[in-house]
């Protein structure tokens, strides 16, 4: 027992002396600037010990499509530092901060494209700085400039901080007005600025981390400063429901109706019908984000409200219906309908004294005719009937509101505005029947088709599939299928679905030009006025047309809109939209008709292989395998340039330009062709071609087999070529509505 208390009073007295010790060590240090152990004088350090606080930027979360191809992500950079101390110390015997501004700021503001008096003004501060950095351009350096500047001679005190930059490997392909873009603030964090990169910006940043400690004056961390690490949380990853085939599709669209179609502005999407999933979504002009030579900061399909035009006749329709009201074989008079105001200012029909009258498109008039066929022709006088004889102006505009117009359809990731609403004269509510006077946007238009295409019920669209946790493996949140109200029956959808069919085959359909034969569409064209401060104009239209598809089961609906000088013929000339429609029906796989052939050969997809440099006979055989539509330029024996290029989607019959000789060119037959394949065989062979009209080729000024050179005029007139559709019989001129 005794010997027990001797050894805790022995530990005790040891324990005692470490604790005095410790205390006296700290007392010498505090007081005497003396590290004991060491013997180091701690003057030098202590009298310019300053504490730091470092923030650990989260990693930003990747953006992917529905299939799990990045869309957006980080790339390491580089920020630059430049040392100023003049007493920081360097490893290996150089000079450590920098030494000569004047000519670090000549170099660093050539390298950094800044003014070198800017750059000077930060190498000079009137106060101490240790270090300092060169604002928004010293920040997101690639490798390469960075090794420029280290490599740099006589060029001293430069450092850099790992850094990250936001990168987008589609550019403008992949829906640049959905996705937005984040770049670098002022502290060098990555925050989104636009799109969902803004509007989810949270998930996407994760919350940083920090690192505080104390340090010398010569930027040393010694043994028994203060330090503390707190590890930042990386950001969720974003899915979206766009697949990038789709996209691809759409953006390739777009080249096409702007040569085709004279296009200044186009939008279009495609939906699920029963999900509401978004799988494309896009615009032209549109931009790179990784450059933002932005023009327009307008998502047009959800944040700017428009005179839709006849796409707003199905829901009259749909309405009449649902009420019970509709027998499609009842006729009405389709002269222009002039009205008076009833009760309410409800419009009613006169035929002597008036208030105005609504014609149709061209002034077109069928006499009597069934109300059937008033969708079919596209007639203001129908449904400006079925609004005062069969609906009633106040149930119409509640299943306007059923169906989700004039008010924001709050899409999550997506901003969105309401439309308005006029409604107030006689003339509005009639004007309401066939898209004019007042406004919605194309996202409330997909959501109330959903309805008409679907089972009667309405689905909300949405663009964010899953956010995942990708630290925990953990979905954090999920996109589902959400109805929003059910505006109309089953069965009223049903009807309408039947009655949309037939405005795309009968003879006199407005949208019979959309007709193709991969898949069995429904439509229903518009022509739109386009409404300025004085009025509308008569310069531009609206062209745009929805679709359902297959009829059988709808799955898929497409909107398409463009804006383009006023022209009657214009839904002649569907060239581009109805490509776009084939290949959406190949890539999704639903209501493809697989019997559907080109030629002989079914419709596939394939990647261009590059020919360049292989014989004649090589690549006639590849091509010819992929059921392309081979057209040689010259008669060399080898391929020396290519359109598509290689790694581009191509389809079966698409046409494949091979230039083996830019000598010996006999110009083909090209009729059919389109005006983006015309201009690519310009490109090829260095022909020059005088283009005329819109369309496809239906005439060349010089015969088939002509020998043409550079110097050679070669001039195409486009047009529209006649189909075995029976034109004499047809109500309608080509493209009116």
């Amino acid at each position: 027992m005794k010997g027990s208390n001797r050894r805790l009073h022995l530990l005790y007295i040891v324990t005692l002396t470490a604790i005095l010790a410790v205390v006296v060590n700290v007392f010498i240090v505090v007081l005497g600037h003396l590290h004991i152990r060491s013997m180091t004088d701690l003057d030098p350090y202590v009298d310019s010990v300053s504490s730091v606080s470092e923030v650990i930027y989260a990693n930003r979360g990747n953006i992917y499509d529905i299939n799990g191809e990045i869309v957006a992500q980080d790339i390491q950079t580089y920020d630059i530092i430049c040392y100023l101390d003049k007493n920081r110390s360097s490893n290996k015997n150089v000079v450590a901060y920098v030494d000569d501004p004047l000519y670090a700021s000549q170099v660093l503001a050539t390298i950094l494209d800044m003014d070198q008096a800017t750059v000077y003004d930060y190498l000079t501060p009137s106060t101490y700085h240790y270090q300092v950095e060169l604002g928004p351009k010293g920040r997101n350096l690639s490798e390469e400039t960075m090794r420029e500047i280290l490599n740099y001679p006589n060029l001293h005190g430069i450092g850099f901080r790992t850094s990250y930059k936001r990168f987008y490997p589609k550019g403008e392909d992949f829906s640049p007005y959905i996705l937005g873009y984040a770049r670098s603030d002022d502290t060098g964090r990555l925050v989104g600025e636009m799109g969902v990169e803004q509007l989810l910006d949270e998930e996407l940043s994760g919350t940083d981390g920090y690192h505080a400690f104390q340090r010398d004056k010569h930027g040393y961390i010694l043994p028994g400063m203060y330090e503390e690490i707190t590890e930042a949380e990386n950001g969720y990853d974003v899915y979206l429901t766009i697949d990038a085939s789709i996209q691809d599709a759409l953006e390739t669209s777009f080249d096409d109706v702007r040569e085709n179609n004279n296009a200044i502005q186009a939008w279009g999407a495609v939906v699920e019908i029963s999900s509401g999933k978004i799988l494309a979504w896009g615009q032209t002009p549109s931009f790179d984000p990784n450059t933002l030579e932005v023009e327009d900061w307008n998502n047009y399909g959800s944040m700017i409200a428009y005179e839709p035009g006849s796409v707003m006749k199905s829901f009259i329709y749909a309405a009449a219906m649902d009420m019970g009201v509709y027998n499609g074989t009842d006729t009405f008079n389709s002269e222009p309908y002039c009205y008076l105001a009833g009760s309410g200012n409800a419009p009613y029909r006169s035929y002597g004294a008036n208030l105005g009258c609504i014609h149709n498109s061209a002034d077109k008039n069928w006499g009597n005719i069934e109300l059937d066929y008033g969708l079919i022709y596209s007639s203001n006088v129908a449904t400006s009937t079925l609004l005062s004889d069969y609906v009633g102006p106040e149930n119409f505009v509640q299943y306007l509101e059923k169906f989700g117009f004039f008010k924001p359809v709050n899409v999550y990731g997506m901003q969105d505005v309401s439309g308005y609403l006029n409604y107030t004269y006689p003339s509005e509510k009639l004007s309401l029947t066939f898209g004019q006077g007042s406004s919605a946007t194309t996202l409330q238009l997909l959501q109330g088709y959903s309805a008409i295409f679907g089972n009667g019920e309405m689905v909300k669209p949405y663009i964010i599939d899953k956010i995942v946790d990708r630290d925990h493996n953990e979905i954090v949140y999920e996109g589902e299928r959400e109805v929003v109200s059910q505006p109309i029956s089953e069965e009223a959808a049903k009807q309408m679905q039947d009655l949309l069919r037939r405005v795309v085959s009968d003879k006199g359909g407005t949208a019979r030009f959309y007709s193709v034969d991969e898949v069995d569409i429904m439509a229903k064209t518009g022509t739109s006025e386009i409404a300025t401060t004085f009025g509308y104009t008569s310069d531009y239209s609206i062209q745009s047309i929805m679709m359902g598809f297959p009829y059988e089961d709808p799955q898929y609906m497409v909107y398409y809109a463009y804006i383009s000088p006023y022209d009657l013929q214009n839904h002649t000339n569907s060239r581009a939209i109805t490509d776009f429609v084939k290949r959406v029906a190949i890539l999704t796989n639903v209501g493809y008709n697989p019997d559907a052939t080109i030629g002989e050969d079914t419709i596939k997809k394939y990647e261009m292989p590059s020919l360049s440099g292989l014989s004649v006979s090589e690549a006639e055989a590849i091509v010819n395998d992929m059921g392309g539509d081979l057209v040689l330029i010259g008669n060399g024996l080898n391929v020396v340039k290519q359109f598509p290029e290689s790694g581009s989607a191509v389809y079966t019959n698409d046409k494949v330009f091979l230039l083996t000789d830019s000598e010996n060119i006999a110009l083909p037959d090209m009729r059919g062709w389109s005006r983006k394949e015309v201009i690519e065989y310009w490109k090829l062979s260095g022909i020059p071609f005088a283009i005329d009209g819109y369309g496809v080729v239906i005439d060349q000024s010089l015969p088939a087999g002509t020998s043409v050179d550079g110097n050679s005029e070669v001039a195409v007139a486009m047009g529209v070529i006649e189909t075995d559709i029976d034109l004499s019989k047809k109500p309608l001129e080509d493209g009116e509505e």
